[in-house]
């Protein structure tokens, strides 16, 4: 019991010192630029009041005219004198200096205010976030609360660190070479003004892009008249788990049951409010107990508001997520981009925990509808399926003939008893594989089957998969074989083509037929230059001044040096092109020569891997 709790106490210091340091240590390099900027700067201040002590101290002890009382007296006062507190203390004295000292000053001021600003903000989000992720750890509600706050109130402090630090770039890329080596160089000041201005555009313009948070599923609406049968078990599973049923339901193909609150696009058509999601091809594998048991399980996340906040928290985390990804692609925003990561990953351990718990409520109102037994059953069924139907394609999919894909969702139905027997038989741990989902991460199976008594051994898992499925929910939609069956030919036309532009990479054609699959996505294309059009085709480069065709097969390098091109072959030695004798088009024609030499050289190692049987 002891060794059990001491496991569990190192396994949780071992993910509090991993978050440490993937994101809170990396989350600190935002005080970098600013604690910099603050040290030199104020160094920078010292130093011109050193120079200013050391030229007045020259004054008076050159000034003939004082005593030597009067000459010490004076130099002790000029110890504490400092001109930059004066030009703070009493404004008119800036009138007796140089402006351009003046200036230099207020640099220097306004540096160290920039450098503390975002010290402070930066100090002050740290402490906002250990108040606000323990309160949205409460309820859903707090959870949303609290992320809508946070993100407001970050985006405006990461905009303000990325201006205030690119400021501090900037200045610093002047006065560092001037103060101490009193020297300016001109390509490292502009070097770092266009990298300043450009993160500060690219930051500008994530607060205001809203990225395009449209939720699009395959499918089918289910109309009452199609499925009346259907929709009233539904609303009975509703009426016990204290809900009301969905504005509409969308059967598909895809191997989940999910539900939704946001705008669901089908084809060209968009329903709002309620979705729930069935896959026509499971509902074929369940039994009637079982998908009530599913269904209930969906509903439970309409009672439990779980949609109503998914559908609130998810253009938020878009937004972020927006926000996040200008940060990593702004150079100089590295500091800020890792801060922002951080609070990020900190609302992803209070979105997982509450999931979860969704989950696991859901779970026990599914239990309760129907039974733990029956929540159980479907539960393993769905993630054998899911487990069957990836092994067919994957199978499909390492096919080097394309006609060999057709027929999948037979495939797929005739063959999943045989396999759920394998599976149940088989060594893997069925326990530790989650459900998939289209939005949240599941917990793992056998923690959701603990929360609710069932315990799972090879014996159990092997009753729950050998079950003779009567598909009723799937029968009680008129038509469903032609439904599931239309959505599978387009799926597969779907596969086959995805699968034949991989084909593409893996050939090397030696067949009519394999010429001609990467003829289609690798026609020949033409350059015009002045030394004569060049052709790019699957072989190889011909055209221009070239002595002939180069096949790829005999290139071993390609180099470009400003506008020559020297293309390295084994048998005719290096042959040069003048790519800016093509004008506008000599981009578009080594963007070609990189997709073209890049699929031989793709294709080349593919084989390798073909032709060399695993021993």
């Amino acid at each position: 019991m002891s060794h059990e709790s001491d496991d569990t106490t190192e396994q949780n210091d071992l993910t509090k010192l991993g978050f440490a340091r993937t994101f809170f240590i990396p989350a600190l390099w935002v005080f970098l630029f600013p604690v910099l900027g603050y040290l030199f700067f104020s160094h920078a201040e010292n130093s011109f009041d050193g120079n200013f002590q050391q030229a007045l101290q020259q004054q008076i002890r050159a000034d003939k005219d004082l005593t030597a009382e009067q000459r010490t007296e004076a130099l002790r006062n000029i110890e504490e004198f400092r001109v930059s507190q004066l030009l703070v203390d009493e404004p008119d004295f800036a009138q007796q200096l140089d402006s351009e000292l003046v200036f230099h000053y207020a640099t220097f001021r306004w540096m160290k205010r920039i450098a503390a600003t975002c010290m402070a903000l930066a100090l002050g989000a740290f402490l906002f976030a250990a108040v606000s992720i323990p309160i949205s750890l409460r309820s859903q509600s707090a959870q949303y609360t609290s992320l809508s706050l946070s993100w407001h109130l970050l985006r405006i402090i990461g905009a303000v660190q990325v201006i205030g630090q690119a400021a501090l770039l900037v200045a610093m890329s002047f006065w560092v070479t001037a103060l101490w080596f009193e020297i300016y160089i001109v390509k490292l000041i502009l070097l770092v003004a266009v990298l300043a201005i450009a993160a500060v555009g690219i930051i500008l313009k994530a607060i205001f892009t809203r990225p395009n948070t449209d939720f699009h599923i395959q499918g089918v609406a289910i109309e009452r008249d199609q499925a009346d049968e259907l929709w009233r078990d539904l609303e009975g599973v509703c009426d016990e788990v204290g809900t009301e049923p969905p504005d509409q339901i969308i059967g598909g193909i895809d191997d989940s049951f999910f539900v939704t609150e946001q705008p669901v696009f089908v084809g060209d058509l968009k329903f709002e409010g309620r979705t729930l999601f069935v896959s026509l091809s499971l509902l074929r594998q369940l039994n009637g107990s079982q998908a009530d048991a599913v269904m209930a399980h969906e509903m439970a996340h309409f009672s439990g508001n779980d949609t109503l906040y998914s559908r609130k928290i998810g253009p938020l985390l878009a937004r972020y997520n927006t926000y996040l990804h200008a940060l990593s692609e702004g150079g100089i925003t590295a500091p800020v981009y890792q801060f922002m990561l951080c609070f990020r990953a900190l609302f992803e351990l209070s979105l997982g925990k509450l999931s979860k718990e969704r989950e696991f409520r859901a779970d026990e109102i599914a239990a309760r509808v129907t039974s733990p037994r029956e929540f159980a059953s479907a539960l393993v069924r769905i993630i054998a399926f899911s487990q069957y139907r990836g092994e067919i394609e994957k199978d499909l999919f390492e096919q080097e003939d394309t006609s060999a894909i057709s027929d999948i969702s037979e495939k797929i139905r005739t063959g999943f008893p045989d396999f759920a027997q394998k599976f149940a038989n088989s060594e893997v741990d069925i326990g530790h594989m989650e459900t998939s989902h289209p939005f949240d991460a599941h917990p793992a199976t056998i923690d959701r089957l603990a929360a609710l008594g069932v315990t799972l051994t090879p014996e159990t898992a092997k009753d729950m998969l050998t079950e003779t499925a009567d598909g009723v929910w799937f029968e009680n939609v008129r038509n469903a074989v032609d439904v599931e069956k239309n959505q599978w030919d387009d799926y597969e036309r779907q596969f086959r083509e995805f699968h034949e532009q991989t084909l593409c990479y893996r050939y090397l054609p030696s067949t009519p037929r394999e010429r001609e699959i990467v003829l289609k996505h690798f026609p020949a294309v033409t350059f015009a230059s002045k030394d004569g059009d060049y052709v790019l085709d699957m072989d190889g480069l011909q055209g221009g001044k070239l002595p002939g065709e180069i096949p790829w097969s005999d290139v071993t390098n390609c180099e470009l040096n400003e506008a020559l091109l020297t293309i390295s072959t084994s048998s005719q030695g290096p042959q040069k092109i003048k790519v800016s004798r093509m004008g506008k088009e000599q981009q578009n024609f080594l963007q070609a020569l990189q997709h073209y030499y890049g699929r031989y050289l793709t294709a080349k190692e593919a084989q390798k891997t073909i032709s060399t049987p695993d021993v």
